[in-house]
């Protein structure tokens, strides 16, 4: 803490007496935000840090004064954009404080433990094995310690936590023994290396899956919930939004509700005859062939990208492109579909090259759950996420930020904002026309109910409106997911408490924001302006976005 208030001291008083220039409080603020960075997220740390006690309380300390020399800043001399970040940072740093002093993830989740997964991204990336052996040799080297501090540090017990570690934890035996064995046999010298820290590694995590499975139970019995307060606060403080957890959780029954209306009607114009739900079970029986997913979701990115260029929603003035790739074995258990990794540098091709990563279709699978992972990827549901994940969503939002002039802006974003942008990508396609049928407008609909219950159970669970079980049911009964897939989904809320209300919540206040756009653009209001001008701001909650937006008009 003396650290960083020394600081905020040594920008007032550290200058020899004949300088007479005034330090301002603009001065400050850059100083400030110079040494500021972007943090791995939601209780994680970075993959070479050691996961002790005593970092974790270090990154708290850290946080507290760096909220205490930002706050010495007098607001009242900051104006435009230097205003706004100094609100984005203060919100940035009440989220890690609520995370690092209040939500302390890894009191509960052995998740947060297993950076080594990471290796397989590495080993994965761009560029010659040459280049990745420092990287996977301080991973693997680190790994040992990190999951002895698990072991320490672990003591509740959250079953769901449990499982899905352990699934995670055994997996991890195939990188160690499959993965970082073929890597090093392309290093030459290095792979006698590579191997040793590769089997202290595995002995390891040979250890730490007999905590998970024998000691862990032991602990005391807890729940994933972050609690009303924390959950209050976190809403106010860093999402920045006007909603109590009450309120919001109103708010998420009655978009919920309305979205159901509209379902309910546009059933009526495509069959009367049929309930919403009952066309929906058989829209999700008409997909590609199963060898062919990743094929099918390639074409439809390349048709997204396609429809933004014709009818010019946005400028992508950079070299990019998206692939469609499998998602890696230890991971298809976190999520029922898959993830989006955005460039983060341009590739061996000077490409901006994006990876959509699905869960591949898989042979070895007993029929029921063949017929279970087809259902949930027909063509609905590849047409309608495809622009949310590439074109112009998180893929073009991606390449904004990556290239933002400011430092902020460019390392840190928020979910509210870049999730809202995903979900606002799937509305904008279906007003420019893109989706070819009422058929898929409805499957479109139905995954907007999905991110309407999100809010719900987001909000329910972990201020104990709503259980586990609960949620479930909500994403079976009233949505229509199957249960495996609803249990995949709602155990990313249980671990992110915050992060999915961030795609409804963050539509609305975009739709809000263009609204407000074309009012005061009347006649000249174009959406590739609008859009052009909102991904250059940046990705921060949206109240910022809309003030920014604002005073860009001003000028």
């Amino acid at each position: 803490m003396k650290k960083y208030l020394l600081l905020s001291f040594c920008i007032f008083a550290c200058q020899s007496p004949n300088e007479k220039k005034t330090i301002t409080s603009a001065d400050q603020l850059t100083q400030f935000l110079d040494t500021f960075s972007s943090s791995p997220g939601r209780g994680r740390k970075k993959p070479d840090d050691d996961l002790s006690k005593s970092s974790f309380d270090a990154a708290l300390t850290k946080t507290k004064g760096q909220l205490a020399t930002l706050r010495a800043i007098d607001t009242a001399q900051l104006k435009g954009d230097d205003l706004i970040d100094w609100k984005f940072a203060q919100s940035i740093l009440v989220g890690r404080e609520l995370e690092q002093e209040k939500m302390q993830a890894w009191k509960r989740d052995p998740r947060l433990f297993m950076t080594f997964t990471g290796i397989s991204d590495v080993i994965n990336q761009p560029g010659d094995a040459v280049g990745k052996i420092e990287q996977i040799k301080k991973r693997l080297a680190i790994t040992p310690s990190q999951l002895e501090n698990g072991m320490k540090l672990l003591d509740t017990y959250v079953p769901r936590f449990q499982e899905l570690a352990l699934f995670m934890a055994e997996n991890g035996y195939t990188l160690f023994d499959k993965e970082i064995p073929a890597f090093a046999k392309l290093t030459g010298t290095e792979e006698t290396a590579i191997l040793d820290l590769t089997k202290n590694a595995r002995l390891s995590l040979e250890k730490f899956i007999h905590f998970i499975k024998n000691e862990l139970p032991q602990k005391q019995k807890g729940d994933f919930a972050i609690g009303y307060d924390t959950y209050n606060q976190m809403l106010r403080g860093q999402y920045l939004i006007p909603y109590s957890s009450d309120s919001l959780y109103e708010y998420g029954w009655k978009m919920f509700n309305q979205t159901v209306g509209e379902l309910e009607q546009l059933a009526k114009k495509i069959d009367p005859t049929k309930t919403w739900q009952q066309l929906i079970k058989e829209i999700k029986k008409e997909g590609p062939p199963p060898e062919k997913m990743i094929e099918a979701h390639q074409e439809w990115v390349d048709k997204a990208g396609d429809h933004i260029r014709k009818h010019d929603l946005i400028t992508i003035p950079w070299k990019e492109r998206v692939r469609v790739v499998p998602r890696a074995e230890y991971l298809r258990k976190t999520s029922y579909y898959g993830n989006f990794s955005s460039a983060k540098s341009k590739d061996q091709d000077s490409i901006y090259t994006s990876e959509w990563m699905i869960n591949p279709y898989e042979e070895q699978w007993d029929a029921k759950r063949k017929q279970e992972y087809l259902v949930e990827h027909d063509w609905g549901v590849i047409i309608v996420t495809a622009p949310h994940e590439t074109y112009g969503g998180h893929h073009v939002q991606g390449l904004y930020q990556l290239n933002h002039p400011r430092k902020l802006r460019r390392q840190n974003g928020i979910s509210i904002f870049s999730e809202g942008w995903g979900l606002y990508n799937e509305q904008l396609m279906q007003e420019t026309g893109f989706f070819p049928n009422e058929r898929i407008h409805l499957r479109q609909l139905q995954l907007r109910l999905w991110r309407n219950a999100r809010v719900i159970y987001d909000v329910g669970m972990h201020t104990s409106k709503l259980s586990y079980e609960e949620a479930i049911q909500l994403m079976t009964e009233k949505v229509g997911f199957l249960r495996w897939a609803a249990q995949l989904e709602v155990d990313s809320s249980t671990a992110s408490p915050g992060y999915f209300i961030g795609y409804f919540t963050g539509m609305m206040e975009i739709l809000k924001m263009r609204e407000q756009f074309k009012e005061k653009m009347g006649s000249e209001f174009s959406l590739k302006d609008f859009h052009d001008r909102l991904m250059k701001i940046g990705n921060m909650p949206p109240s910022l976005m809309s003030e920014a937006l604002m005073n860009g008009l001003a000028k």
